[in-house]
């Protein structure tokens, strides 16, 4: 005759370590899938790497790979997991400029009293820059590095680029200001306009310079003689009317007066 199983005789402390083990077991699955999906950059990867979204995540030449410097690095709150977990990736990740560059400082924290090039791995023009006084007056590390990791350009370099300069400064200052060994090989030989926030009229360089920040931040920059003047005034007004475009009816009238110089013709 068949015995019937006996349920195992613990005492209470025993089975409460037993029922918490399991509880263990049985939770770290789902703890462990949490935390890959919120910090891991292969996920982040699985969308943001295959052209399907505008803020498209490209490897960058001048940063650490992401096995390095990984998405969280940069875009969680203090580069760290604290929230990451209970917040899922979209309340524990930004891009704010605040929330990025305060991830770049974290790393970086010399170059906010920093007034020379000493040290720049990545500065083939010898470009001076004083990055304490900028940092005095309230720039941020993303006016200037916008592109530091995602560069959307048709010819990344994941440097600062000087159309991003002429939305502060005057296109009239000499050359020698930023570049102290002389423009470089293919300069203009004569100071261009002053840029657009600064007279009424927008000069061509700063329209130019206009398109490039403000296109370039959702998606790379189609060449401008793929579309007529009047198919351009459409796709303009179009992606300014998108939430978090960020571009204004001035911006999309300077964009636009540069768009029409070199647009394709009818």
């Amino acid at each position: 005759m068949k015995m019937p199983k006996r349920k195992p005789k613990f005492s209470k402390p025993v089975w409460g370590i037993i029922i918490v083990a399991v509880v263990i077991v049985a939770v770290m699955p789902i703890l462990g899938l949490a935390h890959f999906t919120t910090t891991n950059p292969s996920f982040c990867l699985t969308c943001h790497s295959t052209g399907e979204t505008a803020d498209m995540s490209q490897p960058s030449k001048v940063h650490p790979s992401y096995s390095v410097v990984s998405c969280i690095d940069c875009h969680a709150d203090n580069g760290g997991y604290k929230h990451l977990i209970t917040d899922g990736y979209r309340g524990g990740y930004s891009a704010s400029p605040e929330r990025v560059s305060s991830n770049c400082e974290r790393c970086h924290a010399n170059m906010i009293s920093k007034d020379d090039t000493q040290g720049f791995q990545h500065n083939p023009l010898n470009i001076y820059i004083p990055h304490d006084k900028h940092m005095a007056i309230g720039a941020k590390c993303t006016d200037c590095h916008r592109n530091i990791a995602h560069d959307l350009n048709i010819n990344p370099t994941n440097r600062p680029r000087m159309a991003y300069c002429f939305q502060c400064h005057s296109s009239q200052t000499s050359c020698t200001t930023c570049h102290p060994g002389g423009p470089p090989k293919g300069a203009p030989s004569t100071p261009i306009p002053p840029p657009a926030l600064m007279p009424q009229t927008p000069s061509p360089d700063a329209a130019e310079a206009t398109w490039q920040v403000k296109c370039s931040q959702c998606h790379a920059l189609y060449p401008p003689g793929s579309h007529t003047s009047q198919e351009w005034s459409g796709i303009v007004g179009q992606m300014a009317g998108f939430t978090g475009s960020n571009i204004t009816a001035e911006d999309q009238a300077t964009i636009i007066s540069y768009l029409n110089t070199v647009a394709k013709k009818p």
